[in-house]
């Protein structure tokens, strides 16, 4: 019996709409012969998730008891994907690009590679910022201010390339790593969880890679899987 590959997991806050269109997304680009399986970890009321599996009968679907945030739920869903690799999607986010695959021979042909984030564009067709980065520091972040040191335009970059942090919008990693790790740290509710896995994989000896030639489109802002409840 075949292995599942990969385990994409989605987090749905709010955001049932975009939902259906980021599923969509996905069985029509995954490649032929992938062997995958899709989780969505719902974190907002039971009845946004009311006929979405008549539309999406492959899916499973997991109520979180509570809005406990990105990480928590993401690790939640984890618990019950059988992947070896984890793909992390935001459910306002479409996959572009067909070549899955060729992301899962990269984790394949190179032990060293631990977490791998994607390309994200937006929708009047420009590459999103913030997508991958240095180690977060106040000087680092003031150079990206006034773009000291670095390419105005270096969100562009089509060439993949070691990286310290890749955004959690579209983010795969080996899954035995991230158990290794122990997963997202839940003490970030919303934010910089991606950052903080990316950092812990450093420490463990594994590699960040920046991949442009897998694309993701974004809405950005659509989102309210991390917002708290009032």
């Amino acid at each position: 019996m075949r292995k599942i590959k990969l385990s994409i997991i989605i987090v749905n806050y709010r955001s049932r709409v975009y939902l259906e269109r980021c599923l969509a997304s996905v069985f029509a680009k995954i490649d032929t012969g992938v062997l995958f399986e899709v989780i969505v970890v719902n974190n907002g009321l039971q009845s946004e998730m009311d006929g979405l599996g008549a539309i999406f009968p492959n899916v499973e679907i997991i109520q979180s008891p509570k809005n406990s945030g990105f990480g928590c739920a993401n690790n939640l869903g984890v618990k019950k994907a059988q992947g070896e690799i984890l793909f992390f999607l935001n459910p306002d986010a479409e996959m572009i690009s067909q070549n899955v695959s060729a992301v899962i021979g990269e984790f394949e042909n190179n032990s060293a590679l631990g977490i791998l984030g994607s390309r994200v564009m937006a929708p009047d067709g420009k590459v999103q910022k913030w997508i991958f980065g240095s180690r977060i520091s106040f000087w680092n972040i003031l150079k990206s201010k006034f773009n000291i040191g670095q390419d105005k335009n270096h969100w562009q970059n089509r060439k993949r390339g070691e990286v310290f942090w890749v955004a959690g919008t579209a983010l795969f990693v080996d899954k035995a790593l991230f158990s290794q790790l122990g997963g997202f740290d839940e003490k970030f509710f919303m934010y910089f969880e991606d950052v903080d896995l990316c950092n812990r994989a450093h420490l463990f000896g594994k590699k960040v890679l920046y991949y442009p030639d897998f694309s993701v489109l974004h809405h950005s802002g659509k989102s309210f899987l991390g917002k708290k409840k009032q």
